[in-house]
């Protein structure tokens, strides 16, 4: 699902800057989607250009100065479509197994300090969605508060309960030679 049609899915939650939609991602989604606020705010100005959303600079209230995103009719209309033709899917692009898959090129030490890092990262994400679930939501933000939860908890096991086999299993890669200087002409 494109990011533009996710900023109107958080916007159907009540109007927000793009500072609250990056929160959002941060606080709820980031277990299955990042975005950044470089692609926040594109996403946002081209919504409102196609008339999916429109915005209005605050004066008072909870945003003084900031710009507050509203979704439309039409960007409501826009939402339940994309959402009823999206096919269930999932796409995994993961650095960390691209580490795993090539950790026989890697130095012990550096493989050590990767699986601690991956294994901080999933702690880190459930210290996150852990008090959600004391939060009133709908019983699919609930779902995927849950399946979260349970999918970084068997990451976070599965590191631990292999690591000691794939650190004994390891062998130091042999050192690169250092390629030959071409000579100068």
């Amino acid at each position: 699902m494109q990011l533009k049609t996710l900023c109107l899915g958080l916007l159907e939650m009540g109007d927000a800057t793009g500072y609250d939609i990056k929160q959002m991602f941060e606080r709820s989604l980031n277990h299955f989607h990042a975005a950044s606020y470089g692609s926040i705010y594109p996403a946002l100005k081209q919504l409102e250009q196609e008339g999916h959303v429109r915005s209005r600079l605050e004066t008072g209230g909870h945003h003084p100065g900031k710009r507050l995103f509203s979704l439309t009719e039409q960007g409501h209309a826009h939402f339940i479509e994309s959402l009823t033709g999206t096919e269930p899917d999932e796409n995994i692009r993961s650095e960390f197994l691209v580490l795993m898959f090539f950790s026989h090129l890697l130095e012990t030490a550096v493989l050590e300090q990767k699986l601690d890092r991956m294994e901080a990262r999933y702690n880190n994400k459930l210290e996150i969605l852990g008090p959600l679930l004391d939060q009133k939501h709908t019983a699919g933000i609930r779902f995927t508060i849950e399946f979260g939860i349970s999918v970084m908890t068997a990451k976070r096991d599965f590191i631990r309960k292999h690591r000691d086999k794939l650190l004994s299993d390891h062998k130091e890669p042999p050192h690169s030679k250092a390629l030959p200087v071409e000579k100068q002409r």
